[in-house]
């Protein structure tokens, strides 16, 4: 019922426009979501050949789902885009959207590793093109280039080591692999070096991002809250999966990811309180909030890695609403600079409220979902080693202070006569903030049952 309530839905929008959908959009994603739980007490669930849901699976399909539901109601401006003539005319961005989502739900759910790989790989084209048509600025082509050569040149040796372990196996399904993992332990430590690279430039980690800011400012809103949302966690997904059936553990090369993922979120959280730039503020500040995940699955303790997949869900919900916020910003103020978009206090107070809401619950105010998955993640990286104290508690401080940073002078601060004071926000558009910040806030009384 849900699944068909969720086509009819964007049938509805790709026909009628937002107004007639949007409702429809958010009723059949809260059913969908509801009516999923019940798989959740299998600990693998191997469907047929190619598709296999374990917990971890089924929270990333369902994170992409309500992703994809948000960003087509939020993103009204480029839904209503008519079509023309010619390939990049002829399909509208609803479509670029579903599409994208589509290939994310099936890269959470197949098992092998060619059809991962080809998944994995498959998203970059409609972003590519969601970048390129819709985007804002007129560096747009260089922004989707910039996303194509890092992603693609790193992704080279991810094939190559799959090719590897298929080769090796005989086989390339990760269950089958899982099983056999133990007789090529050694074998697959140093594969499993390479595969994490492609990962790695994909999550991304600091040294391999300077795509992310460049994608993010260029694309359209629909491509940002995607690209935060949903295809940010391939990477880590990735990692969590290959160590799963793997079983790698190099401690010297993972303490050194551990470190440098650490420093390099905090070089990034430095460089957020310096951005003047509301979106490449967000952005930045996604890159520290994936170090920190990616350290706490790094840790092998269990509870780092139910605190990564905490996390990975948490920010897929709150970075997309903040691009949603800056957005909303930029069409008050027809500008994204943070000196210039402020005083929203004055002039809309309940739209304060949520940039309020979704900075807090950034930054990790409990008793959030961020809370407890930020808690966890440092406590299993203290585990690891002590001395890693430093530079998480740093990190912690900082993304305090980039989140108040962004607050105050959004939302404080006098009226800029840019401002356009008879913009209305639609009940539609604050349903959105409201489902999110409450799901938010709630879910972490289902943290044992869901992100196991």
């Amino acid at each position: 019922m849900s699944y068909t309530m969720l086509v009819f839905s964007a049938y509805l929008l790709s026909s009628f426009g937002v107004e007639c959908g949007g409702w429809v959009v958010l009723v059949g994603g809260v059913s969908l979501l509801v009516s999923q739980f019940n798989f959740l007490f299998y600990q693998y669930m191997l469907i047929s050949e190619w598709v296999g849901l374990d917990e971890m699976s089924l929270i990333m399909i369902m994170l992409s789902i309500v992703v994809m539901m948000v960003s087509l109601v939020s993103s009204f401006k480029d839904i209503k885009m008519k079509k023309g003539v010619g390939f990049m005319n002829s399909i509208s961005a609803v479509e670029m959207v579903v599409l994208i989502s589509l290939g994310s739900m099936l890269f959470f759910s197949v098992c092998s590793m060619m059809d991962f790989y080809f998944f994995f790989e498959f998203s970059l084209i409609p972003t590519f093109l969601l970048i390129l048509k819709w985007g804002y600025q007129p560096e747009r082509l260089q922004a989707g280039m910039y996303m194509m050569m890092y992603t693609v040149s790193a992704s080279l040796p991810l094939l190559v080591g799959m090719l590897v372990m298929s080769w090796k196996m005989g086989s390339d399904n990760m269950l089958l692999t899982k099983m056999n993992s133990m007789s090529f332990v050694f074998y697959f430590d140093w594969v499993w070096v390479f595969v994490c690279m492609g990962f790695l430039v994909k999550l991304p980690i600091y040294s391999v991002h300077g795509w992310l800011p460049k994608a993010h400012v260029e694309a359209p809103l629909s491509g940002s809250m995607l690209l935060a949302g949903v295809l940010l966690k391939f990477g880590g997904y990735g990692v969590v999966r290959f160590i799963w059936f793997t079983e790698t553990y190099m401690m010297k090369i993972i303490l050194f990811l551990v470190v440098f993922s650490l420093w390099g979120g905090v070089i990034t959280s430095c460089v957020c309180i310096c951005q003047s730039d509301l979106k490449s503020l967000i952005a930045y500040s996604s890159i520290g909030h994936m170090s920190m995940s990616i350290g706490g699955v790094l840790s092998f303790y269990s509870l780092g890695k139910m605190a990564c997949v905490c996390f990975f869900f948490a920010h897929g919900l709150c970075s997309p609403m903040l691009f949603s916020l800056a957005a909303s910003s930029y069409d008050f103020v027809k500008s994204r600079n943070v000196l210039i978009s402020k005083g929203v206090l004055r002039s809309f107070p309940i739209f304060s409220t949520f940039w309020f809401i979704f900075c807090v619950i950034n930054m990790g105010f409990p008793p959030s979902l961020n809370f407890f998955s930020e808690i966890f993640c440092v406590s299993s990286m203290i585990w690891l080693s002590y001395i890693l104290s430093f530079s998480v508690g740093l990190m912690c401080f900082l993304a305090g202070c980039y989140c108040l940073v962004l607050y105050s002078l959004v939302s404080h601060g006098s009226l800029s006569d840019l401002c356009r004071s008879t913009y209305s926000i639609s009940s539609r558009y604050l349903f959105c903030f409201v489902f999110l910040s409450v799901l938010l806030m709630l879910m972490f009384m289902m943290m044992d049952l869901c992100f196991v």
